[in-house]
């Protein structure tokens, strides 16, 4: 089976072994009827179907199935997320980022290695300030890159804002 019937199936199972009687899309969130004791529960079964082979994955997962630390890490973010993102978990309702685009520089590494300096300078107020200046200049230089990538069809926009657009 794959990842997400395994947990969804998986937790249902739990709730049900546990005596609650949890209904798919109902007026309850998930996250409210999870005890942590349910969750453990969950990720320790989910763990010996990844090792016995009941859970599909791609290939290359390989490794991390079979180091024991890896997989147990995997399976507590794929159950997380599975909490927080599955629909019927969620009374019907779609996942919402709380912080939308907060990670949204996670991949500049000039920026990882900024942040870097930051927490190392953290004692040191002046260098920090150069620093954070550092920061919020090379986020506005991604800002201004993401912007000229930004392509607008004028021809499909009012005639009173068609001078606005830089094609």
């Amino acid at each position: 089976m794959n990842q997400k019937e395994a947990t969804v199936s998986t937790i249902l199972a739990v709730l049900e072994e546990r005596g609650v009687s949890y209904e798919l899309n109902g007026p309850t969130p998930i996250s409210e009827v999870l005890t942590n004791s349910d969750k453990e529960q969950v990720r320790d079964a989910l763990f010996t179907m990844f090792r016995s082979g009941d859970v599909s994955y791609k290939a290359e997962f390989q490794a991390k199935v079979d180091d024991d630390s890896e997989l147990k890490k995997y399976i507590s973010g794929l159950v997380n997320n599975w909490i927080r993102k599955n629909k019927e978990f969620n009374c019907g309702q779609a996942y919402v980022a709380k912080n939308p685009g907060s990670r949204s520089y996670i991949k500049d590494e000039q920026l990882k290695e900024l942040t870097k300096l930051a927490k190392q300078c953290a004692n040191n107020p002046e260098a920090l300030a150069q620093v954070t200046e550092a920061i919020e200049d090379r986020k506005a230089e991604i800002e201004a890159e993401k912007a000229k990538s930004i392509v607008i069809n004028a021809d499909a926009l009012p005639e009173h804002l068609k001078h606005l657009a830089n094609n």
